[in-house]
């Protein structure tokens, strides 16, 4: 399939009130990248688009994203890639914290024939976009990544916001090697996430978003299984079915997996413990903790604490 993307009437976008950012205005000459980080106080951002890349990866909080006429909530450990001319609008939820890392880059800053290629050709390179290089309809809206994916990911982009800052020699190679490596991790969840999709509609789909907000809500406490089949009148059949179809997990995966997260988030915060954190996300005992952690992120709680503080400096 033939690289290419769709660039809209910029004359017309501009008459509807779109804002259109180009790379020769928001990127340093001759470098097609850009670093940077953003919190709540970045505020709401209206349809708009641009002619590179970006890349926003959620490390706290949350916040809403409509591309494609459809709106997605976006919380921690999501990463949004949103392509070149895609209208696209942020808002930003009241009250709520938020800490993005962003990265923006033109298709020329991975391989220089991404930039103009030629018809029929393919390059290698193309690979790395090429799920995002297509209808508005087929983009991903985000994409969820797991544990030990999600701490690549930060580590990659923290290293690549200290190299950008710095601009220490040869930066501009470490932000691609980066960025090829952040891609590769992408694209690796997508393909996970489609080959296991299942349809989510259905006469069970209201009950079970209704689930997941709960487990969101009372992740910290005791969750039963049972409860939840109560609260959605089903019964364990059926709710266990339903809720590994939509979410791709079991029951005790996904409260697992989330409670992992929301220990992530705790781990980076100096004034507490890694045995305070096992028992404000849930857990009952510091060593199962310990071994579910690493299960899903591949180190040790002390580990992943002690080079957070390190990366956030």
């Amino acid at each position: 399939m033939t690289l290419h993307w769709i660039k809209q009437d910029i004359a017309e976008c501009t008459r509807r009130g779109i804002v259109y950012f180009t790379s020769e205005l928001e990127m340093m000459s001759g470098l097609p990248c850009k670093m940077y980080r953003i919190n709540e106080d970045y505020g709401s951002m209206s349809d708009h688009m641009h002619d590179y890349f970006q890349i926003w990866y959620v490390r706290r909080g949350e916040f809403d994203h409509t591309m494609g006429g459809r709106k997605y909530s976006v919380v921690q450990g999501d990463i949004v890639v949103v392509p070149p001319y895609c209208i696209h609008r942020v808002e930003m939820l009241p009250g709520r914290e938020l800490e993005v890392i962003g990265c923006e880059f033109t298709p020329g800053f991975i391989n220089e024939q991404l930039a103009s290629p030629e018809e029929g050709s393919r390059l290698f390179d193309q690979a790395f976009i090429e799920a995002f290089v297509a209808p508005e309809h087929e983009i991903p809206p985000k994409i969820p990544l797991s544990g030990s994916s999600d701490l690549a990911a930060q580590e990659l982009l923290n290293e690549m916001l200290g190299e950008y800052s710095r601009r220490s020699p040869c930066f501009e190679m470490l932000l691609k090697a980066n960025l090829l490596k952040l891609m590769m991790i992408v694209n690796r969840e997508h393909d996970a996430a489609s080959a296991h999709a299942r349809p989510a509609g259905g006469q069970y789909h209201e009950q079970m978003l209704g689930a997941i907000q709960f487990i969101h809500q009372h992740y910290d406490q005791p969750l039963r299984l049972e409860e939840l089949c109560s609260m959605t009148m089903m019964s364990r059949t059926n709710f266990c079915r339903h809720f590994k179809e939509i979410t791709g997990r079991t029951f005790s995966q996904y409260v697992a997996s989330y409670r992992i997260r929301m220990a992530m988030k705790l781990l980076t915060e100096p004034e507490l413990t890694v045995t305070e954190v096992c028992y404000k996300v849930g857990f009952n005992e510091l060593p199962y903790f310990c071994r579910i952690f690493k299960k899903y992120t591949g180190t040790t709680p002390a580990y992943y604490k002690k080079n957070s503080d390190r990366s956030s400096r």
